[in-house]
């Protein structure tokens, strides 16, 4: 594991702690499992990323033209 020095304000400090009390856990704890998260998500956002281009990339990002009004909404 390692170890990060972190500074905030002393408000925000404040409230992390009674936050951290509220839940029965540490100050350490909620940035870990912010930073965890963050990460995890980040990592999510790409790997959908990857998976729209590929899917993009699949059909040759060739699309026809787009119907008239008329032509979606024609009826038989």
């Amino acid at each position: 594991m390692k170890t990060v020095n972190l500074t905030i304000d002393e408000q925000t400090w404040r409230a992390a702690r009674a936050l951290a009390v509220e839940q029965g856990t540490s100050v350490n704890s909620l940035v870990r499992e912010a930073l965890g998260y963050l990460t995890k998500t980040d990592l999510r956002r790409k790997k959908a990323r990857q998976e729209i281009l590929r899917m993009i990339g699949s059909f040759g990002g060739k699309v026809g033209r787009m119907p008239s009004r008329e032509e979606r909404n024609a009826r038989g």
